[in-house]
């Protein structure tokens, strides 16, 4: 539903119950409790048809935002499956975090040399991708956090 279509829904509904209430006014002079009782319930009812166009009308808007959000962004693109805001396509989005709920926008660390390779980390998440292999490596390095283990000198 287009913004003005909500607008002039919640304008129509607002006079509905503007005129739900004239009616009530009206009718508590009468004396048939039937008939204030009807009217009691049609502007009851009106006013929870105008209570969830309201609810409608703000979701619309919300997705809409999020519409417009998500066409910022570009992705996932090869060969790494990087994601990028289209305004700075020379900074890549950590993958996992973007696809997380609810997103996460978090850049990934510039590209960081380590035994000849080349990767990007994030603080986040601790994702990590080679962008380019390790040519040499004599033994196998861990990117991140060191163990509790390694850090104490004494023994458990």
């Amino acid at each position: 539903m287009h913004p003005d279509s909500v607008l002039t829904a919640a304008q129509l509904i607002g006079g509905l119950a503007a005129s739900a209430r004239n009616a009530l006014d009206l009718v508590k002079a009468s004396s048939d409790h039937a008939l204030k009782a009807s009217v009691s319930e049609l502007y009851d009812s009106v006013l929870d048809v105008k209570a969830r166009v309201l609810d409608l009308d703000q979701e619309n808007r919300e997705l809409r935002a999020a519409l417009a959000k998500k066409d910022e962004v570009i992705g996932p693109e090869e060969p790494h499956g990087y994601f990028f805001f289209k305004d700075k396509p020379e900074q890549p989005l950590c993958p996992k975090c973007w696809q997380s709920q609810p997103k996460n926008p978090v850049f990934l660390s510039p590209l960081t040399t380590l035994d000849g390779g080349q990767y990007r980390s994030c603080i986040i998440c601790r994702y990590d991708n080679y962008e380019t292999p390790r040519t040499h490596s004599p033994e196998p390095v861990i990117i991140g956090r060191r163990s509790i283990f390694a850090q104490g000198k004494g023994y458990f």
